[in-house]
């Protein structure tokens, strides 16, 4: 038997973990942003779609390395500030993976109207691995990707 292809794979994977966490029916998934692949983006931006990228991790992470033009917003500061956001362009929403603020933020988004939020599969480590740019607000520093740091990570842990 053929294994499926690793997207597909990783699809499932979202489907399964994210789109229906544990506790919510199918009918109350429907808050939830969809997700868009780094590959539908950046194919949106060579056709010359307008989108604002939204970096929903702290500012230490943003300026260690984030999408070109992306803003920052710090994803639990997000219900307060999503009236700066557009509604006329994608806006999508990306943090390390986009397994937890990401999706998080652009549901957020979602209830506050905003029907053009999306989440970015992947995050920014996707990003970068399709070889998309990635910017340091500080030139002086080499563009990176932060680890997981405990921000995120009792959040993420599995039930005990």
């Amino acid at each position: 038997m053929e294994r499926p292809h690793r997207s597909l794979w990783h699809a499932a994977l979202l489907v399964g973990c994210l789109v229906f966490p544990s506790g919510l029916s199918a009918d109350a998934s429907h808050a939830q942003a969809p997700y868009v692949l780094p590959e539908t983006v950046k194919s949106w931006l060579e056709h010359g779609q307008a989108i604002t990228f939204l970096d929903v991790r702290e500012a230490d992470e943003f300026h260690a390395g984030h999408i070109p033009g992306a803003r920052n917003i710090p994803h639990d500061q997000v219900p307060g500030l999503a009236g700066e956001l557009p509604h006329n362009q994608p806006i999508v929403v990306y943090c390390i993976h986009s397994a937890h603020r990401a999706p998080e933020a652009a549901k957020v988004l979602r209830a506050q109207g905003f029907d053009n939020a999306y989440v970015m599969e992947g995050g920014i480590v996707a990003w970068d691995a399709g070889g998309q740019t990635i910017r340091a607000s500080d030139l002086t520093r080499q563009p990176k990707i932060l680890p997981l740091t405990n921000r995120c990570a009792d959040k993420e842990k599995p039930p005990s």
